[in-house]
C-alpha cells in the first residue's frame, strides 16, 4: 500500500505532465540561399553545423513556397515579408548570407533576422585570404551565432477575434466612461539601425593584361585620275578608278598589353579609388601585303591596259595602336556585379604603315598610302554582372582627329585632313577566382572607323632639287584645270576595322 505522501507527489507530477505541451519542439530557423562564389557549399556546411547542435532548419523549398503564396515572389524583400512567412511556418529566425571580395580578403556575412518582425538582429562575418578559409563556418557557426539566435523570437499566435456587440449596444470597455477620441497614430516607428554594413564595391588598384586577337581592315576610295597617264593615252574627262585595301579572312594577328593604375585604391582608406591612368598598346604580328607591280621601265602599257610584265610585289607592312589617358571606373552597386560605369579621355595613335619604297613598285591603281591617325579619344561604357563571376559590357567612343601623317599626304594629297572617327565594342568578362584570386579573361568584339578627306597635289616619289619632278614622277598626277585640282578623291574615305581579341589579366586584390 502506498503512503499518502508518495501518492500525492505522483499525482502532482501527473498534473504537471498534463499541463505541459504534448511535445517539446526545438527552435526552427530558415537558412536562405547564400549568394556569391561557393555559396551553395558554404550553406550546406552551415546547415549541417546548426543541426548538429539541435536546431531544426526548415527546408528552403518550404520557405520559397510560403513566400510565393504570401507575396507572389520566391524572394523575401522587406521586413513584413519575413514576418508573414515566419508566422505561417512558425519560424524563430532567418539567416541570410553573401560571399564577396573586400579589398584583399574574402568575406562571408551571415545576417540574423528576427522571425517575429523580420528586423535584423545583427551580422557575423568570416574572413580569409582564400575562399577555402570560409569553410570554417562548418565548425564554428553555432558557437558564433547562438547569442543572436537566442534573441530571436517566433511570431505570437494571432489574437482571438473580439465578440462584436449587438447593434446599438455600447461595448463593455466604453461603459461608464466618457468616450474619448482615439489617439492619433504617432508616426512611423523608428527603424532599427542595421548592424550590417553594405559590402564595399570591389576596387582594384592595378589591373594588367596580355591580349591576342585579329584585326581586319576594309578601305575603299573612288579616285578620278588623268586619262593621259592611262591606256590608251587619250585626253579627256578624268577616268574613275577604285583604290582599296581589304584583309583576308579575319585579318592579321595582333598582340599587346594594357595596364590601369588606380592610386587611390591602393591606400588603406581608399580616396577616389575610381580615378586612374590607362595605357594600352597593340602591334601586328606576321602582317604582310602584296600587289601587282608596274615599273616605269615597263610603260607604256599594252593594248589590254596592263603592264607587259606583271609581278607580285611584297610590301613591308606593320600596324600599331597606342592609347594613353585617364579612366573613371565607378561602381553604382554594392558588390562586384555593379552596375559599373566607365569614362575614358586621352590621346591615341593608330597607324597602318606601308613601306613607300615598296609602294613605288606597284601599279598606280593599287597604291594606298601609309596612314597614321592621331586623335583625342572621348569614350564611355557600362558593364553589369549577370553572375558573380561573369560581366557583360558595352562601350562607345568618339575620336577627334589631330593629324594624319606626312606620308599619307604626300601620296594622296598634301592638303588632306583626318576629320575623326568612332568606336563601339562589346565585352564578356569572366573572373577566374576559382583558379587564383584576381585572375580574369575578357573576350572583346570591336568595330571602329577613321574618316579622312584627301585634297591637294601629290608629291614626288623621289624628290629632286627644290622638290621638283616630272608629272609622271609624282605619286599620282591628279587632273588639273587652270591650276586647280579637278580630280583626286572627292569623297571622304572611310577606313573600317573589325577587331576580335582575348585578354588574360590580373587585378590586384
Amino acid at each position: 500500500m502506498t503512503r499518502p505522501g508518495t501518492f500525492l507527489l505522483a499525482l502532482a507530477l501527473c498534473a504537471a505532465g498534463a499541463a505541459a505541451p504534448a511535445h517539446a519542439q526545438s527552435p526552427q530557423i530558415a537558412v536562405e540561399r547564400i549568394r556569391g562564389p561557393q555559396g551553395g557549399r558554404l550553406r550546406t556546411l552551415l546547415v549541417r553545423n546548426l543541426e548538429n547542435h539541435g536546431l531544426v532548419v526548415v527546408d528552403r523549398s518550404r520557405v520559397e513556397e510560403a513566400a510565393r503564396g504570401a507575396t507572389g515572389r520566391r524572394r523575401l524583400n522587406d521586413d513584413d515579408d519575413y514576418a508573414i512567412v515566419a508566422r505561417e511556418l512558425n519560424l524563430k529566425a532567418f539567416i541570410e548570407g553573401r560571399v564577396a571580395r573586400v579589398r584583399r580578403n574574402w568575406t562571408l556575412r551571415l545576417t540574423i533576422r528576427n522571425g517575429a518582425d523580420g528586423l535584423r538582429l545583427g551580422t557575423v562575418r568570416w574572413t580569409g585570404r582564400t575562399l577555402g578559409a570560409l569553410r570554417s563556418v562548418g565548425r564554428n557557426a553555432h558557437r558564433r551565432l547562438r547569442e543572436l539566435l537566442a534573441l530571436a523570437t517566433a511570431p505570437a499566435p494571432p489574437a482571438p477575434r473580439p465578440i462584436e456587440p449587438a447593434p446599438g449596444e455600447t461595448p463593455w470597455y466604453r461603459r461608464g466612461t466618457a468616450q474619448q477620441p482615439e489617439a492619433a497614430a504617432s508616426g512611423d516607428e523608428d527603424e532599427e539601425e542595421s548592424t550590417d554594413a553594405a559590402t564595399p564595391p570591389r576596387w582594384s588598384g592595378l589591373r594588367i593584361g596580355l591580349l591576342a586577337g585579329t584585326l581586319r581592315r576594309s578601305m575603299s576610295a573612288e579616285a578620278f585620275v588623268d586619262p593621259t597617264f592611262r591606256t590608251p593615252f587619250t585626253p579627256g574627262a578624268p577616268a574613275r578608278e577604285t583604290r582599296e585595301y581589304r584583309s583576308a579572312g579575319l585579318g592579321h594577328l595582333e598582340l599587346g598589353f594594357h595596364a590601369a593604375l588606380f592610386p587611390g585604391a591602393l591606400l588603406p582608406d581608399p580616396v577616389v579609388p575610381w580615378l586612374g591612368l590607362l595605357v594600352r598598346f597593340r602591334h601586328s604580328a606576321g602582317l604582310s601585303s602584296e600587289g601587282p607591280s608596274c615599273l616605269p621601265a615597263q610603260e607604256p602599257r599594252g593594248a589590254e591596259g596592263r603592264c607587259p610584265t606583271v609581278d607580285v610585289v611584297p610590301i613591308e607592312t606593320s600596324q600599331q595602336d597606342l592609347f594613353l589617358g585617364a579612366r573613371v571606373d565607378g561602381n553604382l552597386g554594392d558588390d562586384r556585379r555593379g552596375p559599373w560605369v566607365t569614362a575614358d579621355l586621352g590621346w591615341g595613335r593608330f597607324s597602318f604603315e606601308l613601306a613607300p619604297r615598296d609602294l613605288a613598285l606597284l601599279d598606280r591603281t593599287f597604291i594606298v598610302p601609309p596612314l597614321r591617325y592621331d586623335y583625342v579619344h572621348v569614350g564611355a561604357g557600362a558593364r553589369y554582372g549577370v553572375h558573380e563571376l561573369v560581366q557583360l559590357g558595352a562601350r562607345a567612343a568618339y575620336r577627334i582627329g589631330l593629324g594624319l601623317g606626312t606620308e599619307a599626304k604626300s601620296i594622296w594629297g598634301e592638303d588632306s585632313t583626318f576629320t575623326g572617327g568612332f568606336q563601339v565594342g562589346l565585352d564578356l568578362v569572366h573572373y577566374l577566382s576559382y583558379l587564383t584570386d584576381g585572375l580574369f579573361a575578357t573576350l572583346s568584339f570591336e568595330f571602329f572607323r577613321f574618316t579622312t578627306k584627301f585634297r591637294g597635289r601629290t608629291q614626288c616619289r623621289t624628290p629632286g632639287p627644290d622638290n621638283l619632278c616630272d608629272p609622271y614622277e609624282l605619286w599620282e598626277p591628279w587632273p588639273e584645270t587652270d591650276g586647280e585640282i579637278t580630280g583626286g578623291i572627292p569623297d571622304p574615305v572611310k577606313d573600317d576595322y573589325l577587331r576580335l581579341s582575348l585578354t588574360v589579366g590580373y587585378e590586384l586584390p
